[in-house]
């Protein structure tokens, strides 16, 4: 195997970065959506005035 992704797969740091990078991932997609929906509203409430 490969140094690096032995490294990555098996040591507990290469599992945290995987985990942190997916969470930093999710965060970023949780954002955009919550920015979408809420500029989906405001839209909304400014056209029904």
């Amino acid at each position: 195997m490969h140094p690096i992704l032995r490294e990555i797969l098996l040591e507990p740091v290469g599992w945290l970065a995987i985990g942190g990078s997916l969470v930093m991932f999710g965060i970023g997609i949780w954002v955009s959506l919550f920015l979408r929906k809420k500029m989906r509203e405001e839209e909304r409430r400014r056209g029904g005035k």
